[in-house]
């Protein structure tokens, strides 16, 4: 079987969990997180009483905030598995998973009586939901997604020397500042054999990028983005 690399862009915060479920593959893993969560600044933690429900769109956003006791008993919405257990680890005692994602989480909310809810959240987010929920949902900033600014050379010369390199991509966000520190360090579709492995298609800018091929999970959930890069390494490894 030919040899390559499985590239880890996720936060360190992940790492572990990402080693656990790619790590089977065949390819040796290397990290390579291009961006860190810093926090917003100092947060002051609004009255619970304030409010009936939180939302969380990330286990980030589970790590960073921290809740008093009272926060701990109320519902809590959020998307996908992970950060769901994440929540419940964090001590949260009434967690509802409300699908794989932000899309999902929408389709739920509207249908829901959720009441007044905290949405603790990035800087930058995919779907701002206190503006599609105006009066219900208070968003607060509480932090931000640093870009790295440059690719280690431990990646760019062995993509530039012709070895084979697995992307997978969980985020837009982490599809263009890759793409971005890719280009700053010159290599492209051209001189370098990177396919990337998007957990969805939304994962890719209109543009093709710097990736000699793309490919997309079946489902939107990170087993099926494991087993398409499963497949994506079998494939260029014959």
């Amino acid at each position: 079987m030919t040899n390559g690399l499985i590239l880890n862009t996720r936060a360190s915060f992940y790492q572990e969990r990402f080693h656990d479920v790619f790590g089977d593959l065949p390819w040796a893993i290397f990290d390579c997180p291009v961006s860190q969560a810093e926090p917003a600044g100092d947060m002051n933690v609004p009255m619970a009483n304030a409010f009936d429900a939180l939302i969380f769109t990330s286990q980030v956003g589970v790590a960073t905030f921290a809740p008093t006791r009272e926060w701990l008993g109320k519902k809590v919405y959020a998307v996908g598995e992970g950060t769901a257990q994440a929540a419940v680890a964090a001590g949260f005692t009434d967690v509802l998973q409300t699908g794989l994602n932000v899309d999902d989480m929408r389709r739920y909310l509207s249908t829901t009586d959720f009441g007044t809810a905290l949405y603790p959240s990035a800087d930058e987010v995919t779907a701002d939901l206190s503006k599609e929920f105006p009066g219900r949902i208070r968003r607060e900033v509480i932090y931000r997604m640093a870009p790295r600014a440059d690719l280690p050379i431990q990646i760019v010369t062995p993509a530039l020397t012709g070895t084979l390199i697995v992307v997978p991509l969980f985020s837009r966000r982490a599809a263009d500042t890759l793409a971005g520190i890719m280009s700053k360090a010159g290599i492209t579709a051209n001189n370098a054999k990177v396919t990337a492995v998007g957990i969805s298609a939304n994962v890719f800018a209109p543009d093709s990028g710097p990736w000699k091929q793309t490919a997309v999970a079946d489902q939107p959930t990170l087993e099926s983005l494991v087993a398409k890069t499963g497949e994506v390494i079998e494939s260029l490894s014959t």
